[in-house]
């Protein structure tokens, strides 16, 4: 008897119910290995009868288990798809693929991509890196400050930038690791993968402006989908606060060309790719984070609604090891601003949140009763949302305006410094494209 065809989805959360939708118009089972439940609210709700089957997985670190599960989807479909976006699964899908005969990234490769630590190592080898770093216990052994600049300390397997400070000190960092001992990371997933090796890593910073680089590799062709420039709170940039889509860069083609050299390197063969870069004024780029998936949170909503299509499409495909037409990344297109929202200082309890009406995918990501810290930490977000605009200065204006008039446990969140952040001289610029097909039928 013929097995069904599946598309499996690894922890299937946010906007990942896209890709979930399209696969289930092609006609495939859907599939989700979830230690989280389904969730049953919101703009990412998942409808009734949209996955056919979830099987629990629970704990993402056990890898026996995690063998056994994937010995059993393997035995009893023909997985004709995946899709992931949380870091702790993306060895598991990798290793799916494998034995699917679907293109993949190695597993080995994968690990090392997810490894900050060995990244940094290998990319400054080769010259694709100017930055020097450290295993945490090496840093903590010193008795003066030993890089020529400041520098962060994160865990060598991170996650949404949690738990990233930057110091400029050995009594900074001392106080850093302190902090890190101190905060509570609430999801259990994010953390049991930032946890499970116990490892960071003090690397020093690169200077310049942070953006990121979305990409479609297809066996190992490497397809660019945008840049997407980045909002960070004001009082600490390491807190990251939003992103516009696309983003059209004075140093586009280097920035490009850099990250595709940084894939070959590491070895990535197919997937989706969000990779964060610095670039100083003078268009030198240096990697920051390297994440072999796709963009998570809401990006597949605001890159459809900005460019016109269904990125679920795109995902599907290329989770599917079909080549994704990508024409659309060339063609005229509308922007995007993703905004987080954190509460207003000395806030130690989630009651409640608004959004203005025109908001796309606003969502909480705390819930009523919860305890807050009272800090600004990245772990703090209260709450997303989209906004879009036919121009880039249209969507970075409605994005500001909105953040002011999100409504927390009854009051306007305003110009609270919590809601203050900075952002490129570029950042809401009408700037002309970097392709000369724009404005065409091409």
């Amino acid at each position: 008897m013929a097995r069904q065809q599946a598309f499996v989805l690894f922890e299937l959360m946010n906007a990942m119910v896209v890709t979930a939708r399209e696969a289930k118009a092609r006609g495939h089972r859907v599939v989700a290995l979830n230690h989280d439940p389904l969730r049953d609210s919101g703009p990412f709700a998942v409808a009734d009868g949209l996955v056919d089957e979830v099987v629990h997985v629970e704990s993402w670190a056990d890898q026996a288990e995690v063998d056994s599960v994937l010995k059993d989807v393997a035995s009893r479909y023909e997985v004709v798809g995946t899709h992931s976006v949380f870091e702790a699964t993306l060895p598991a899908q990798a290793a799916l693929r494998t034995a699917a005969g679907l293109p993949t990234t190695s597993v080995a490769d994968v690990r090392r991509v997810l490894d900050k630590a060995r990244v940094r190592a290998k990319l400054y080898a080769e010259g694709l890196s100017t930055l020097k770093s450290v295993p945490l216990d090496v840093a903590l052994g010193w008795t003066r400050w030993e890089f020529d600049r400041a520098a962060v300390l994160k865990p060598v397997n991170g996650t949404g930038s949690a738990l990233c400070f930057e110091v400029s000190t050995t009594a900074e960092l001392h106080d850093a690791v302190a902090r890190v001992h101190s905060v509570h990371v609430v999801n259990p997933l994010m953390r049991e993968y930032i946890f499970a090796n116990g490892g960071f890593v003090l690397e020093e910073k690169a200077e310049g402006e942070l953006l990121s680089v979305e990409s479609m590799v297809h066996r190992g062709h490497v397809g660019f989908v945008a840049l997407t420039g980045r909002y960070v709170l004001a009082a600490d940039p390491v807190v990251e606060q939003g992103t516009q889509i696309p983003y059209h860069h004075p140093h586009h083609d280097a920035i490009v060309a850099r990250t595709e050299a940084v894939h070959r390197s590491l070895g990535i063969h197919h997937g989706g790719t969000h990779v964060e870069v610095m670039v100083d004024d003078d268009g030198t780029v240096e990697l920051i984070d390297f994440n072999p998936r796709s963009a998570g949170f809401g990006s597949p909503v605001a890159t459809g609604a900005a460019f016109g299509i269904d990125y679920g499409k795109v995902l599907t495909d290329i989770g599917c090891g079909i080549e994704p037409d990508l024409s659309f990344a060339r063609r005229d297109s509308g922007f995007a601003v993703e905004m987080v929202v954190l509460p207003p200082p000395g806030a130690t309890e989630f009651r409640s949140i608004e959004f203005p009406s025109h908001c796309l995918a606003p969502r909480a990501t705390k819930s009523p009763g919860e305890r807050l810290t009272g800090r600004a930490d990245q772990l703090d977000a209260i709450g997303m949302f989209i906004v879009t605009g036919a121009t880039a200065s249209q969507a970075h204006e409605a994005g500001l305006a909105a953040r002011r008039e999100v409504v927390f446990n009854g009051a306007r969140l305003g110009d609270n410094p919590n809601n203050s952040v900075a952002y490129s001289t570029f950042i809401g610029q009408d700037l002309p494209s970097p392709f000369p097909t724009r404005n065409s039928d091409g």
